[in-house]
């Protein structure tokens, strides 16, 4: 693999080439973000992902490019295993049909063997942030054409993958992922929230975590608020809720990544402060091209729920989301809680291409894009998850 490849206005770029990549103008956020994850690799900022990072720029648009084989035991923002078995089977405990339960846990057990033997895991994901998602820049699919055909010259035994599209922020670049030959395979659903006319906030719901936010003991931290000694404490917050409540399958942030996000204001983080002065919440907001996302939220789960941790911290997002008149992508999880507020569901997509894999490894993932859009997302919605 060449440290540089530059075909056609578009350029890959390996941590090799670095110093020699010319960042287009208005990408200083992408290479603060980026280069650290360059040169050190991924496993030092996210401690359960193994991968080969690049950047790939497409025209004026920089995006990160993450390369991968096998790695099953990745969290599921690098491994397609991950997400469509591993996952999966964990979910399941959240289905009410134990019918259900018991033909979907048949299923993804006959999948899993034939998935890995179709070589799932040999994909190339871009706009990879490692993060559960990923936003996207002010791009509408321009340099598609070329940027594939580049991307499947480099990596010819590997499937091109996008995540994190939906219709409602996304949707000229979903229809130029097929016009372009891309798979649209659901993946999840998220809920979206219109902080340009943020009708949520009169919602009685929101209305009354607003009011418990603003009446608590606890003091709300401002990003400037945080220093470096909070760093380890923020990912304890985070691995308590993400992981031990949810799953280890979520990306885990080490120290040293929070440390670059709230230096270089990556990511721009909130924290509530108890009156003895502990960090008992925090949440980060990551936006791209006026859309927020919140990857990073956790609270001491060991604390009473009465005290709202989480409804206060879901208040903050809320209300930034409106100040800065954002749309508000709150990923998939805590559905109930999210529709109450006036969270609006959409199904997301990841676009795949394999047309140019030979056949057995093209018919395993035409399989598994027609099971998720026959049977996924049919689930997704009836069960409101």
């Amino acid at each position: 693999m060449e440290r540089r490849t530059i075909v056609n206005d578009v350029e890959l770029c390996g941590p090799e080439g670095l110093a020699s990549f010319a960042w287009p103008e208005g990408t200083d956020y992408e290479r603060a973000f980026l280069t650290p994850l360059m040169k050190d690799g991924a496993r030092p900022h996210v401690a359960n992902i193994e991968t080969r990072m690049m950047l790939l720029r497409a025209g004026s648009i920089v995006m990160p490019v993450t390369i991968n084989d096998r790695e099953y035991d990745n969290s599921y923002v690098c491994s397609p295993y991950t997400a469509v078995i591993s996952y999966p089977l964990e979910e399941l405990g959240k289905l009410n049909s134990r019918a259900l339960r018991g033909a979907l846990k048949s299923l993804i057990h006959v999948m899993s063997p034939l998935v890995r033997g179709g070589g799932i895991n040999r994909v190339v994901s871009v706009n990879n942030w490692l993060l559960s998602t990923n936003l996207y820049p002010a791009w509408n699919g321009g340099h598609l054409d070329r940027l594939t055909e580049l991307l499947v010259a480099q990596f010819p035994d590997k499937a091109i993958m996008f995540r994190s599209l939906n219709r409602a922020t996304n949707d000229e670049l979903y229809q130029a992922f097929a016009k372009a030959g891309y798979v649209l395979a659901p993946s999840r659903q998220v809920y979206l929230f219109d902080g340009v006319r943020p009708d949520y906030l009169r919602r009685p719901n929101t209305r009354w975590d607003q009011k418990l936010l603003k009446n608590s003991p606890y003091t709300e931290v401002n990003h400037d608020g945080l220093t470096e000694n909070d760093d380890a404490e923020i990912v304890r917050l985070y691995d308590l809720l993400y992981l031990k409540k949810y799953s280890y399958h979520n990306p885990q942030f080490t120290s040293r990544l929070v440390g670059l996000w709230r230096r270089e204001r990556l990511l721009e983080l909130f924290a509530l402060r108890s009156p003895e002065g502990r960090l008992d919440g925090v949440v980060g907001c990551f936006s791209r091209n006026r859309v927020m996302t919140a990857p990073m939220v956790g609270y001491d789960t060991m604390l009473p729920q009465k005290l709202g941790l989480y409804r206060m911290l879901m208040a903050i997002v809320l209300r930034e989301a409106a100040r800065q008149n954002m749309t508000l992508n709150l990923s998939s999880g805590a559905a109930g809680f999210k529709r109450l507020r006036g969270g609006e569901p959409h199904i997301e997509y990841s676009a795949i291409f394999y047309a140019h894999l030979p056949w057995q490894r093209r018919a395993i993932w035409r399989t598994l894009s027609l099971l998720l859009t026959q049977i996924g997302a049919r689930v997704l919605k009836k069960y409101e998850l």
